[in-house]
């Protein structure tokens, strides 16, 4: 099932073009690595495609419908997205930042119900956060911070996830660790997984399809294949 459209998409910022023609169908399972160099331009496609930012022409869809025609929160529910700036949240334990992402849902109260409450531990345990969900959120390490941020968003329970660089500061182990959990996520609960990085290898282990920003301002997709790394290689070479 095909989860995320893009047609002749143009992003940027005002009327300045960072990016043009971008387009590309993403379907119900997918796990996608977004390569390019910095400054390329894929934070800005990132936050187009969450809804955080308008794009300059061109359209989006998300399960059917035009994420330019939503609500923030009807976009909420469709579409969650981890950005790749550290937060540092004082008196906030792990749980109750899970339970965030339950607010689309929620009144303007934001309490939870017996079904937000049930959600929310079944993220904790999808994540294996069960240890972790007493800690406050300023007292965590960079790898325990950013399972939190992607059990939050998996806690909206959307068909599309969108990652900022999510192994940015973090270590080799963690970096796998982060990795093959998003896999998990996208093969058991068959969500549409979307994140930048410049890890090659990463991306040719644990993704089934590779999105390229050249220096060329070409948008090409690279499907996993045997010659894989090298074909993404060469697409990026300037």
């Amino acid at each position: 099932m095909m989860q995320l459209q893009a047609s002749s998409l143009n992003v940027g910022y005002g009327s300045k073009v960072v990016f043009p023609n971008i387009s590309f169908a993403a379907n119900e399972g997918d796990m996608i690595a977004l390569l390019g160099v910095n400054g390329i331009g894929k934070s800005t496609l990132l936050r187009t495609l969450s809804g955080l930012q308008k794009p300059i022409s061109g359209s989006i869809t998300i399960a059917e419908k035009e994420l330019d025609k939503l609500s923030a929160v009807d976009k909420a529910k469709l579409v969650s997205i981890v950005l790749t700036e550290r937060i540092y949240i004082d008196n906030i334990r792990a749980r109750d930042f899970i339970a965030l992402g339950r607010a689309p849902y929620t009144s303007w109260l934001g309490q939870l119900n017996d079904k937000d409450e049930a959600i929310v531990q079944e993220v904790i345990d999808v994540m294996h956060l069960q240890k972790l969900e007493a800690k406050f959120f300023n007292e965590m390490s960079d790898g325990e911070r950013q399972k939190t941020l992607i059990a939050r968003a998996l806690c909206q329970q959307t068909p599309l996830i969108i990652l900022d660089e999510p192994t940015a500061f973090l270590d080799f182990r963690n970096k796998r660790d982060i990795l093959g959990t998003l896999k998990n996520i996208s093969e058991e609960l068959k969500k549409t997984i979307i994140f930048s990085t410049h890890d090659i290898e990463a991306a040719l282990e644990h993704c089934n399809k590779c999105w390229i920003m050249n220096e060329q301002q070409q948008f090409i997709e690279v499907m996993q294949s045997a010659n894989f790394a090298a074909e993404a290689k060469r697409i990026l070479e300037p």
